[in-house]
């Protein structure tokens, strides 16, 4: 049975190629559908993984309008190295806790200023905070911190811009106008822009002592001023009750005026994942749609398909084939089409993925998963839309069907 079926796909080559697309195109888009959910999820776990899942961002909020002149009105310094202090001082969860300045200076060695540099304030716990360790030397040490020093760790990316394959270590680069000892050289980490978070580079960050970027480079309207500030807590658990505390902390302190914001990474990801469920129940059904459009046409094409060999059933029938065998010719005929239109939609799918990856820059993951997935489903669209022509077929008088002209 299934040679036949196969020899008489391939009678009407153009008619099977036609009635497949629609199965390919639905198959493609679903394989493309899971690709890209599979790179945002794992996108968005890589990023909350990078910022720890039992990490507290607070980033400072730079007010306008009315919120400004209330703020200036209540006396709020907006989040400063005085809210490093406090907070260490009376968050009883604490493990780990760093200032964080950005920096929009340049970074140079003999005359050589690569771009998209990023020079960042921190202390000495801040690399136990992002979980990252250094290829070379030392990161910045609780000293240097105490007393401004002015040492750097350079990126991956930079430390081969500006070294190229020579030693970094206790060689100097000038940051701004003053020289600073390159003390550290860290490891290289993989980071996707986008997801959840707009996450900086930073393979591309130069680490400075925080208490050096607000002596040597700070603003001296806001000598104190920091961007954000990184809070480790003791466990996962803790992490939302502390965030309410430390909520309650700098309320006191900024005068009940919320010039800061207090992100939780965890909340975020559940953020993103609902995010991405509803993206996927939309793609979803633009391939459902398509495939039920694929699966009536291999249903319409089967149908005439019948009527076409009425004579040839009748035949069959009249020299011992059974109902059951003219079934299974049938239904045989549209699994090849429909399991033939799954593989060419798979590597349909895989393509549209890698060509998104690398036109959109987008993440996308082709997983076994989605694989196994597509290819059910078009087995399933086979089987659904082609037992009805089957039967209809199985079904046929053998004595009506050998009159048909």
């Amino acid at each position: 049975m299934m040679r036949i079926g196969v020899k008489n796909l391939f009678l009407h080559k153009l008619r099977t190629a036609l009635t497949m697309l629609g199965v390919i195109f639905g198959v493609g888009a679903v394989i493309a559908m899971l690709s890209i959910g599979e790179g945002a999820r794992r996108q968005a776990v890589e990023q909350i993984r990078l910022l720890g899942t039992n990490n507290i961002r607070i980033h400072h909020v730079e007010l306008g309008g009315e919120a400004a002149a209330a703020a200036d009105y209540r006396y709020s310094p907006g989040l400063t190295a005085g809210d490093e202090k406090m907070l260490r001082a009376k968050l009883p969860t604490l493990c780990a806790l760093s200032a964080i300045r950005f920096l929009d200076v340049s970074v140079q060695r003999a005359g050589h200023e690569p771009a998209g540099v990023v020079v960042v304030g921190v202390n000495d716990e801040y690399d136990d905070l992002t979980n990252s360790r250094t290829r070379r030397g030392r990161f910045i040490s609780w000293l240097d911190a105490r007393y401004a020093r002015r040492v750097c760790v350079l990126g991956a990316e930079i430390a081969r811009d500006l070294f190229g394959v020579q030693d970094a270590l206790d060689r100097r680069v000038r940051i701004g106008e003053e020289e600073f000892l390159v003390v550290g050289v860290m490891e290289r980490k993989s980071v996707a822009t986008g997801g959840v978070l707009e996450m900086r580079n930073i393979n591309r960050d130069v680490y400075i002592p925080v208490a050096a970027a607000l002596k040597r480079f700070t603003d001296p309207d806001f000598p104190d001023r920091v961007d954000e500030i990184a809070v480790q807590v003791s466990d996962a658990a803790s992490v939302v009750p502390s965030s309410r505390v430390i909520d309650r902390i700098l309320e006191k302190s900024h005068r009940g005026v919320h010039d800061y914001e207090i992100v939780i990474p965890d909340e975020l990801l559940a953020q993103s994942q609902r995010t991405q469920r509803i993206f996927n129940i939309v793609m979803g059904s633009i391939a459902a749609l398509s495939l039920l459009v694929g699966g009536i046409g291999i249903m319409n094409i089967m149908l005439a398909s019948v009527t076409e060999r009425t004579r040839e059933i009748g035949i069959r029938r009249a020299i011992g084939a059974s109902e059951r065998d003219i079934l299974g010719q049938f239904l045989n005929e549209t699994l090849l089409i429909a399991l033939a239109g799954g593989l060419i939609g798979i590597v349909l799918g895989a393509g549209m993925a890698f060509a998104i990856h690398l036109f959109a820059s987008w993440e996308t993951v082709v997983s076994p998963v989605a694989v196994l997935v597509s290819f059910g489903i078009s087995a399933s669209v086979g089987v659904i839309f082609g037992l009805y022509p089957a039967r209809q077929a199985a079904q046929k008088d053998p004595i009506e069907a050998l009159r048909y002209e």
